[in-house]
């Protein structure tokens, strides 16, 4: 670390000057990260996302809505904070006054759910002018909009995660950051031995300072020197030391010529831990959020719906309002104004997407709610339904998703809306398909007799290659309803499979394509108690390696998952920690790529490095084809995966164990590597690697008390690995109907066994296969 970054929007430069002139006296150099009116969309957060440095972000009204600063944002505040390198700070904004001679400042505040709804309003509200506004256009406009209403809806996606990034992180007022000296910040930044010297400094110095200018540094962060050599100057030693100004400043001037020495700097040893739990919880404002304000942007927003043709929306956002503010009479008489316009007429032809349904107006709330009901779990769901409910209108189905998604976090238990994850999911996202079965299964737990609810469960497990799941979901939906049983459906859902010649698929690890499925729980033996063992998994948001990880955390170890798609990590993780109170830590990446690999796993958490138990589940197969006529992409992905994946997450992980003396690599094979079949020669030549691989670095670590061990299981049902295959050929793939090959919790209870033998006991290897199936080409296929 040689400098710290104060990042920020330009129209709150003084913020970051104030800070830099204060701290730069005692020898901290910063570098300034301005955002603002007239920089490429996306350069702020790329610049962000680029650093390496720990990060001070003033977070203002002014950033959470300026577009050059949100956009791309997301993903460098993910990084940084994931680093534990993030000081956020929250401070006031300022907006024009008396025609832009003057300023006002404005409270900023992220701290409750109705903060962030006005944040998320207001960038939809955005999308939606915009929209307008590309619908009328023509030409050269038309395409200068188009770029411009892409970064905007992304921002309109991702505020809200934006700003659950920043809750989760921990922040501090700017009273808090500047308190006591920055004593806030030396601690946040591990600079604890500065702080006596800053004060005697600031004490020393404090009626000779020159005036904070008031503008901001125009140099971006890619054009400023970087200081090099270690960070910090050697604090004061005694009562005479003196303060003089830095004869360079590392903003401003050129880099000093070589034959210039650079100071003798030392930094003191510090664990330097950004982490939300070491930051002060920010105390709650005595005062509430100017109603004023708060009402004037809920009767625009409100007007907006109505006016674009949704009726139901704008009425639901004025309801929403009356819950917060029930006294306010202007609200009030909007409202009824509203009625009287809209109540008794047709909804009008929207400008986007389709026309609404038939209009409800909503009842007005009674009047003894108070105003902080808004503030309640109930209304904090409510409010993300109201908002998902939008966007699945102007056809935003992964906003509305998301939105959804954060309601039932909120209350599990929030009446419909798994109802509504899943009829969405569903009909809407195809690439959610595991997932849709997931919300429909939640969704009839709470409601079984809904035959709208079984019919769509039917279509998305027969998607996923489960016909005999679809099969009885559709049964049990037209006992419901009769007039859902039509030529279409009892063609789709109840015609015999067709028939299958004798299949060369061999199981394997599955991919992260793979469906989330996994053997029950509950039909799982109960196993011993044993010490709490640290356990990496990759692939581990679908098949063997889902149910790996389900199996470990219900036994009570803590559990790293690693996959490349975050959506599913995230439920996972939220599943493993609700259901099994487990200690859960999800890494998205891709084992293909080498620099995500060491990134993710170079770079864990001080609690989360002693890897005690690696799992290489991550694997996949990609055409079958002689070799003469095989597909070079998918040599390519099966190599990278299933080798190259497999050693970048050894290489990363294995280091630890041998310094430790302890540890178990455990890599899932395929009974693809112990015999080989036709057509399948680069498959097969990649779980050969892994068979050999696994016997080479047992030779290599044994001596260091490192275990390593395999399971190379034949065909595994609940997963999507001939549908990985056949590139999506559900004909093809449908290769488990006429008998009954392993299901992936039989798996995961054999790498359970073999975690759990004593330690001077390693098993090498397990080989298996189902009853019915008797080497790489011998299956019973009389039936089930």
């Amino acid at each position: 670390m040689n400098r710290i970054i104060l990042a920020y929007c330009r129209d709150n430069a003084e913020l970051a000057e104030t800070t830099d002139q204060q701290l730069s006296r005692i020898g901290i150099p910063f570098e300034h990260l301005a955002g603002g009116a007239g920089d490429p969309l996306g350069q702020f957060g790329n610049a962000l996302l680029q650093t390496e440095d720990p990060v001070v972000l003033f977070v203002t009204e002014n950033l959470l809505k300026n577009p050059e600063c949100m956009t791309g944002t997301l993903p460098a505040l993910q990084k940084i904070s994931g680093d534990r390198r993030l000081v956020a700070v929250i401070a006031d904004g300022k907006i024009p006054a008396e025609g832009g001679k003057s300023f006002e400042y404005v409270e900023t505040h992220i701290d409750r759910m109705g903060h962030a709804l006005k944040y998320m309003n207001f960038w939809q509200t955005a999308w939606l002018d915009l929209s307008s506004r590309y619908q009328h256009a023509s030409g050269e406009e038309k395409n200068a909009l188009e770029g411009e209403m892409n970064a905007i809806h992304h921002v309109a996606n991702e505020i809200g995660e934006i700003i659950n990034v920043l809750r989760e992180n921990g922040y501090v007022s700017k009273q808090e950051f500047e308190a006591d000296d920055f004593a806030a910040f030396s601690n946040k930044t591990g600079l604890q031995e500065w702080h006596e010297q800053y004060k005697r400094i600031a004490q020393s110095v404090e009626e000779s300072l020159p005036p904070i200018p008031r503008t901001a540094p125009q140099q971006a962060l890619a054009e400023t020197p970087v200081i090099t050599g270690i960070l910090t100057p050697e604090p004061a030693e005694d009562e005479e030391f003196s303060w003089a100004q830095p004869e360079t400043n590392g903003r401003y001037s050129e880099p000093e010529p070589a034959e210039e020495e650079t100071p003798s700097i030392e930094v003191p040893d510090a664990d330097i831990n950004f982490a939300g739990e070491n930051l002060p919880e920010p105390e709650t404002p005595e005062a509430p959020v100017d109603q004023e304000a708060a009402v004037d942007q809920a009767i625009r927003d409100a007007w907006l719906w109505l006016e674009k043709g949704h009726l139901e929306q704008g009425f639901e956002l004025f309801q929403f309002a009356l819950e917060q503010h029930p006294d306010n009479a202007r609200l009030n008489s909007e409202y009824q104004s509203a009625r009287e316009k809209y109540g008794k007429k047709e909804a009008p032809e929207a400008i986007e997407g389709p026309s609404t349904a038939e209009e409800t107006v909503p009842e007005q709330p009674a009047q003894e709610e108070t105003a902080d009901a808004a503030e309640t779990p109930d209304n904090e769901a409510k409010s993300y339904e109201l908002m998902g409910d939008m966007a699945a209108e102007k056809g935003d189905y992964l906003f509305a998703k998301y939105c959804w998604d954060r309601a039932a976090e909120i209350d599990p238990a929030y009446p419909g809306i798994y109802r509504k994850l899943g009829l969405m999911t569903s009909e809407h996202l195809q690439d959610y398909r595991e997932t849709a079965v997931h919300y429909l299964s939640k969704a009839l737990e709470q409601q079984d007799d809904d035959a709208a609810l079984h019919l769509a469960l039917a279509g998305a497990m027969l998607q996923n290659g489960d016909a005999v799941g679809a099969e009885t979901h559709y049964t049990r939906a037209i006992m419901l309803d009769p007039s859902m049983r039509t030529k279409e459906n009892e063609k789709q859902f109840t015609a015999p499979p067709a028939a299958e010649p004798v299949s060369l698929e061999h199981t394997e690890v599955q991919p992260e394509e793979e469906a989330v499925a996994s053997a029950d729980p509950a039909d799982w033996p109960p196993l011993p108690e044993a010490e709490t063992l640290t356990v990496l998994v990759t692939g581990a948001t679908s098949g063997i390696g889902r149910a790996t990880a389900e199996l470990f955390a219900r036994h009570g170890h803590r559990v790293i998952l690693t996959g490349r798609r975050t959506e599913r990590l995230v439920l996972q993780k939220t599943q493993f920690e609700e259901e099994y109170d487990a200690d859960v830590l999800m890494l998205p990446f891709d084992v293909r790529d080498r620099d995500a690999v060491q990134a993710a796993l170079t770079t864990l958490p001080e609690e989360w490095q002693n890897v005690d138990v690696l799992i290489n589940n991550a694997g996949l197969a990609k055409g079958l084809a002689p070799i003469h006529e095989g597909d070079i992409d998918h040599w390519e992905t099966m190599i990278d995966t299933n080798i190259k994946g497999l050693l970048y997450v050894t290489r990363a992980i294995a280091p630890g164990m041998v310094a430790r003396k302890r540890g178990h690599i455990i890599n899932i094979g395929s009974s693809a590597g112990k015999e080989v079949y036709p057509n399948g020669n680069v498959y097969c030549a990649t779980k050969f690697a892994v068979d050999a691989l696994t016997r080479a670095m047992r030779l290599d670590l044994f001596k260091h008390d490192v275990r390593v061990s395999q399971v190379s299981p034949g065909h595994v049902e609940e997963t999507e690995f001939a549908i990985t295959r056949f590139d999506g050929d559900a004909e093809r793939a449908n290769i488990y109907g006429d008998f009954q090959p392993l299901k992936a919790g039989d798996v995961a209870e054999a790498i359970y066994f073999l975690v759990t033998r004593p330690p001077h006991v390693n098993v090498q290897d397990i080989w298996m296969y189902a009853a019915q199936q008797a080497s790489s080409t011998m299956i019973d296929r009389s039936g089930r």
